[in-house]
């Protein structure tokens, strides 16, 4: 990934350097925030080369490509992603109006959210980079997913739905993957794309130590109106926001652990529930947020959806 000149979201060249975050997973080495002075968007500045970025996500703690539980935490979550996956299929259902169809899951991870829907009746492909992760999802699910150069064989106009739950994020060229999306949606197709927001209250309280920025996995960091520029750079329309609100607490948990506080648990879900109630019906404000994007002219922004 080369050195940003204009914002990657809105093409503003009005940027400032914001401040260095550590990568608590790996290396330990700080990182470089940049944030567009436009539209709120920011990058991680000199991210290793994408043929190197492996080597940063081989951790027992990378919890999305493992299934481990060890702590309360880890238990936490896992129930947390048996409610999410519902809810999660709920949302395709009801943004695509089919109980089943063609969905494709980019970056599958461990194959969960794949799995699900194709036991609820949905014909899906999986992609993920990880090899790893891919034999898992075919080992313990029986769901065969694809490396990433699989998706230019995926047939043009086939899908009702493509997804990117955290994944967009992780992506060294994310616009070559809306140009894909496009082609592989149908027209009347959905993609759904999960994000961490930039501005949410747990980013504004955590500010440098918020666990959300994830350096240098996460080369971006959304704000709604970036992901709103983004989209219709990239030939979509953004219909409707959902917020994640279990994503707060995970957070707030995760970022008191990498600072080395006491009582994580504790303090991260009295800090989640106290900024819950603070952001109260400000969908703009949430942890992370659920973007339904159209190829439709006619869709329209709304971040009170």
């Amino acid at each position: 990934m080369s050195e940003s000149i204009t914002c990657p979201a809105c093409g503003s060249a009005d940027h400032a350097d914001l401040f260095h975050t550590k990568d608590h997973l790996v290396t330990g080495k700080e990182f470089l925030i940049r944030k567009c002075n436009a539209c709120g968007m920011g990058w991680t500045v000199d991210p290793p080369a994408e043929s190197d970025a492996g080597a940063y996500y081989v951790s027992e703690e990378y919890i999305s490509h493992t299934d481990r539980k060890q702590s309360i935490s880890d238990y936490l979550y896992h129930i947390a992603r048996g409610f999410m996956l519902r809810r999660k299929k709920r949302l395709v259902s009801s943004v695509t109006g089919k109980s089943t169809g063609a969905l494709v899951d980019i970056g599958s991870g461990t194959g969960y959210f794949a799995a699900f829907l194709k036991q609820k009746g949905w014909q899906v492909t999986a992609i993920e980079i990880s090899e790893a992760a891919r034999k898992y999802s075919e080992n313990q699910f029986g769901l065969k997913a694809i490396p990433p150069e699989g998706i230019k064989n995926l047939p043009s106009g086939s899908a009702d739905c493509i997804t990117f739950w955290h994944v967009l994020e992780h992506l060294y060229n994310p616009s070559e993957w809306m140009t894909e999306t496009g082609r592989i949606l149908s027209g009347n197709g959905k993609c759904i794309i999960a994000l961490p927001n930039f501005t949410s209250a747990d980013s504004e309280w955590f500010g440098k130590r918020w666990a959300a920025l994830d350096v240098p996995r996460h080369l971006w960091h959304f704000t709604p109106e970036a992901l709103r520029h983004f989209a219709g750079r990239n030939g979509f329309a953004c219909e409707q926001v959902v917020p994640l609100p279990l994503d707060l607490f995970y957070i707030s948990i995760l970022s008191y652990r990498n600072q080395g506080s006491s009582l994580t648990l504790i303090r991260g879900l009295l800090t989640g529930a106290f900024l819950a109630c603070r952001s109260l019906f400000r969908t703009e404000k949430a942890s992370s947020l659920v973007y339904v994007l159209s190829k439709s002219p006619s869709g329209t922004w709304n971040p009170k959806a």
